[in-house]
């Protein structure tokens, strides 16, 4: 049975996190400076190896999931195509964000990723949670429960 752990954000992870080569946002995260991630990334762990990793981000409303989108995610001359997000998140509260949830290749289609969400829905059982789709990732987020906002990119759970 894999096991959730959550991790300091530190030297020894952004290394760890360098040396992968089969997951998608691995050696992005090992670059990131400290205050663009979360204090602490979660580890999924099976029979006492690393077999995924998430980064999720708790927020009270919703200007600083703005702003990061903004910042991480829309081009600057397409703001208008995500005015349905705008419009969901901007009077938002107590929600979470789901910015990364990779499975390393060599571990995929074993259950690590559901397993992942459901430990987040216990975890998080009255939170909203969203996340920024990747067209190749989206049928595995309509399986856990989650539904587009409105006509974007981003899809949201309940």
């Amino acid at each position: 049975m894999p096991t959730i752990i959550a991790k300091p954000f530190d030297q020894d992870i952004q290394t760890q996190l360098g040396e992968i080569q089969s997951a998608y946002h691995a050696a992005e995260l090992s670059k990131k400076d400290k205050s663009d991630i979360p204090e602490e990334i979660y580890i999924i762990e099976a029979e006492g190896a690393m077999v995924g990793y998430g980064v999720v981000w708790e927020y009270d409303n919703g200007k600083p999931l703005i702003h990061k989108a903004e910042k991480d995610y829309f081009h600057a001359d397409e703001k208008y195509l995500e005015k349905d997000f705008y419009i969901a998140i901007k009077n938002e509260t107590d929600f979470v964000f789901i910015e990364v949830l990779d499975v390393l290749k060599e571990h995929e289609g074993k259950g690590y990723a559901a397993y992942f969400i459901n430990w987040l829905k216990a975890k998080y059982p009255n939170k909203k949670m969203y996340v920024y789709t990747l067209d190749k990732s989206r049928n595995f987020w309509y399986k856990q429960g989650f539904e587009v906002v409105g006509d974007t990119i981003w899809m949201s759970y309940p």
